[in-house]
């Protein structure tokens, strides 16, 4: 903005210096520059922008596996969702820019994949499953919940394309933290022949799987 020289030239010494080391850190610089394209970022439509490019290589700036999602924009906000796409050790990074996100007028910022529970359908590498048909069984594993996921159909595939789906549904069902943080181990197994129990649709995985909160 034109004014902030102005209003750096106002602050005192000590806030001066550190409003400077913060833009200085990964975070800090990341948000200067989401605020200095928000018009743009906002616009996006298909994700294959060149700003959506540009994007990616802010975050990976920061942590090389961020990447993120776009929400819809709905009465004139929308959700930004910072995700480690999956990796454990990327987790610290999604947390360190969520806490230091600024106060933005058009967006929201959501720490990791959320829960999107209502997408029960996906499609891998010519697969289609349903959450709906796929079950789950539960056990303890250590303060974790394990999971052996049956899926109809199962076979082994070069590609693993069975297990991939069944991770993105289970990421769907749960959401990117919950999956990483509170899901033990994760067996895939086919629905014919599957061992006696209780089992249950995927779409109940969240009342199974005690989920702590992103801290």
């Amino acid at each position: 903005m034109i004014r902030a020289p102005r209003t750096l030239a106002l602050l005192p010494a000590s806030l001066l210096l550190a409003s400077l080391l913060w833009g200085q850190k990964p975070e800090g610089r990341f948000w200067n520059w989401f605020q200095a394209h928000d018009s743009a970022l906002f616009a996006v439509k298909t994700g294959n922008e060149p700003i959506c490019g540009e994007l990616s290589e802010e975050l990976h700036r920061v942590h090389s596996a961020l990447t993120f999602e776009f929400g819809p924009v709905e009465s004139g906000r929308r959700e930004f969702v910072l995700s480690a796409d999956g990796i454990k050790d990327a987790f610290p990074a999604v947390l360190a820019l969520g806490r230091t996100a600024p106060a933005l007028a058009h967006w929201t910022i959501t720490q990791f994949r959320p829960p999107r529970p209502d997408v029960t359908q996906i499609s891998v590498g010519g697969l289609q499953l349903d959450a709906r048909t796929v079950q789950f069984l539960t056990e303890p594993d250590g303060d974790r919940t394990g999971l052996t996921v049956s899926v109809p159909g199962y076979k082994a595939t070069p590609n693993k394309t069975y297990e991939q789906a069944a991770y993105l549904l289970l990421d769907g069902m749960l959401g990117e933290y919950a999956v990483e943080t509170a899901v033990g181990f994760i067996k895939i197994v086919p629905a014919d022949g599957r061992r006696p129990g209780q089992w249950r649709p995927l779409t109940q995985v969240r009342e199974a799987v005690k989920a702590r909160p992103p801290h």
